[in-house]
């Protein structure tokens, strides 16, 4: 049985995913808006059920306040719905199938009806519905009502309605999904539309059937309590639908930003090098707002994490173009040596010999930037890669890096002497 930890929770969970979505806000287009809208529009009408936000209402002039309000939050999330499903069709063309034309027709007049419906809300509200005293759940303590069965009738035609529109387009993608977890997630999302239209026939009958049959009024409670639990796992598939569809993106987000945050002491001291190499750092002496130390951060969260990596990788890549003007020609194959002597004696074989060859390069590379020891010709770049994407190349340079942090100091220096000296 929901209680109102429940309501926390699942109100959490959408508002959750909505901040997930929020980025579309910017960046994105009417569709991913759309969605984004949908779920920031739920999440405020569920937060409107929990007891905290209820009892700060209270406090209002308008009994049962929070009620309307969950019901205008709610118009709203109809209305993003429907817009998010029209604009799933593309483009309108003449070939276009009834059901396609008749619901881009309902996404055109969506904002005025919910406006209307809106108004007749509050109407209802203010003059039909008995609010003697604030109620903790509107249609078991309203049941037998004709002012509050029509209140709630209005809105639930317009949740129906989306319902419908979603559950079609949804249901019919299905089958013709191209992944998997597309599919998976179109189907939870149908069932999802399948479960709320049976909490509206439930909550619809049995409001009208209380006002035709005064002896069902005591069963408010039970109604009341086992759709609750048929919303709440409507909302939880809602938003597990929208997401499993984008759970690949998502683990190659956090890959990215693990990677990102792993290369930090290799970029740190590379970038101390050659500061103009950091596009990040031209772009803060540029931005009074990126040039604030406390909102460097939200400057760098705005920029995709992917985007983040790669300028990252491109950094360290540059920098290592410019340590050419310092390292001996010998200096590379000499750290081949180092390393190979370093894998004799520890019978380590699992370390990729020429990242780790690398990593000792750009430690004694760095040791003769140091010196100040330029020289008038650049060594020989390093080997290429066949790295065809930025996070092959952000692995790469992990490997780089394990061994550029256990070279000691006197290690580079021992280096880059040896190569020095066959120079």
């Amino acid at each position: 049985m929901p209680t109102g930890l429940h309501n926390y929770l699942i109100a959490s969970l959408i508002s959750g995913v909505a901040l997930w979505r929020a980025p579309a806000l910017w960046g994105g287009d009417t569709q991913r808006r759309a969605l984004c809208g949908t779920y920031a529009c739920y999440g405020a009408a569920l937060w409107a059920k929990t007891p905290i936000v209820q009892g700060w209402l209270a406090g209002t002039p308008i009994t049962d306040l929070a009620v309307l309000l969950e019901h205008y939050a709610g118009s709203a999330a109809v209305v993003c719905i429907i817009i998010y499903v029209a604009a799933g069709y593309g483009p309108p063309s003449p070939s276009d199938p009834l059901p396609v034309v008749l619901t881009r027709h309902v996404a055109r007049i969506a904002p005025a009806s919910a406006l209307v419906v809106a108004i007749a809300l509050t109407t209802l509200f203010l003059t039909a519905v008995h609010r003697s005293h604030a109620t903790y759940d509107f249609v078991a303590e309203h049941a037998g009502e004709p002012g509050a069965a029509a209140y709630m009738t209005l809105f639930y035609l317009l949740l129906g309605t989306s319902c419908l529109i979603c559950g079609y387009q949804w249901g019919g993608a299905t089958r013709l999904a191209p992944s998997r977890p597309l599919r998976i997630g179109l189907a939870v999302l149908t069932g999802a539309m399948v479960l709320g239209s049976a909490y509206i026939v439930i909550r619809t009958t049995y409001i009208w059937g209380a006002v035709a049959f005064p002896e069902l009024r005591p069963y408010g409670p039970a109604v009341a309590h086992s759709t609750a639990v048929i919303q709440l796992i409507t909302f939880v598939a809602l938003a597990a639908g929208s997401s499993i569809p984008t759970s690949n993106t998502a683990a190659s987000r956090l890959s990215a930003a693990c990677l990102l945050r792993q290369l930090r002491p290799l970029h740190r001291d590379l970038v101390a090098a050659f500061p103009d190499v950091a596009f990040d750092r031209s772009l803060r002496r540029r931005s009074t707002l990126a040039s604030v130390p406390l909102l460097q951060i939200f400057v760098d969260l705005a920029m995709p994490v992917e985007v983040r990596l790669a300028i990252r990788v491109h950094a360290m890549a540059d920098v290592a173009e410019q340590l050419r003007h310092y390292a001996p020609p010998d200096l590379l194959a000499a750290a081949e040596d180092l390393v190979a002597n370093i894998e004799e004696k520890t019978f380590d074989g699992r370390r990729n010999a020429q990242a780790a060859a690398e990593g000792v390069y750009l430690r004694a590379a760095l040791v003769a930037f140091d010196r100040g020891a330029r020289r008038a010709a650049p060594s020989a770049p390093l080997p290429r890669k066949p790295l065809v994407s930025v996070e092959a190349e952000a692995r790469w340079w992990r490997q780089v890096q394990e061994q550029y942090l256990a070279t000691r100091a006197h290690q580079a220096e021992k280096v880059l002497d040896a190569a020095s000296a066959w120079a």
